[in-house]
């Protein structure tokens, strides 16, 4: 079979995809290093060594069987301790659903991957006493998604930082889980997450001491969970920005 007949049926197939099919097409051969910046698909050398990028290959390609999703046990090498999830109950605000106008302007992203836009978290936590019954809530922008909610509840006898850790650690745990769930690599995720705390937030990143055993525990934990993701920002935002996005 000659080039020319190779490529024109190519073409010919290419015309056949949809506007989204020949983006995440386009995404795929410049991953796979055969298609160098926005040029089009006219690199014939490239096809002579692409023999999957063929008219009955294409949907293949397009489609692949999911990839494996990196080991769990890259999140817990650190032991650390006793630490259990005291969470007792669990509310979700807005389930994960697609809309139409949401996904037109997100790119999806690759088999295996996660999106390419930041996953944006912001979590609250607190005691009605200090130390009383703890609660919490952590809103989840994924991008091509409404916001989700989630508010927790936790047991007695928990400070208003005990609650704040708590919170993010569930909702790190919640990331993690749904990226594997959807075969993602949570290595491929980047993180935003703000919060009013900025005790949590400062030992987190390593710029404040912590001086009690049970903070200690958390702030272990929760970096250990971020370890498992790509990129991470940690920013510290005033309360009233809480209370907009999860309402206390």
């Amino acid at each position: 079979m000659n080039r020319g007949y190779r490529v024109d049926a190519l073409i010919e197939e290419i015309r056949q995809l949809s506007p989204g099919e020949r983006r995440r097409l386009a995404r795929q051969l410049r991953v796979n290093g055969l298609l160098e910046s926005d040029e089009a698909l006219t690199d014939l050398n490239a096809l002579e060594i692409a023999p999957a990028i063929t008219p009955p290959g294409l949907r293949h390609l397009l489609n692949p069987a999911p990839s494996q999703p990196a080991p769990a046990a890259q999140q817990d090498q650190t032991p650390l301790g006793a630490y259990k999830s005291p969470v007792s109950g669990r509310v979700v605000v807005g389930a994960p659903g697609e809309t139409e106008h949401e996904t037109a302007s997100v790119m999806q992203p690759l088999p295996g991957q996660a999106p390419e836009q930041p996953i944006r978290v912001v979590f609250d936590g607190g005691s009605k006493g200090n130390p009383g019954q703890g609660y919490g809530s952590y809103s989840l922008d994924w991008p091509g998604f409404p916001r989700q909610v989630v508010r927790l509840k936790f047991g007695d006898r928990v400070t208003n930082n005990e609650a704040e850790y708590d919170t993010l650690i569930a909702a790190l745990e919640a990331i993690g889980k749904r990226l594997k769930e959807s075969g993602a690599n949570p290595a491929t995720a980047l993180l935003d997450i703000r919060g009013d705390s900025l005790l949590v937030i400062s030992q987190v990143k390593g710029e404040w001491k912590v001086n009690k055993a049970e903070l200690e525990t958390r702030r272990d934990k929760a970096r250990s969970l971020l370890t498992a993701f790509g990129q991470v920002r940690l920013s510290h935002h005033n309360r009233e920005k809480s209370v907009e996005v999860l309402g206390h």
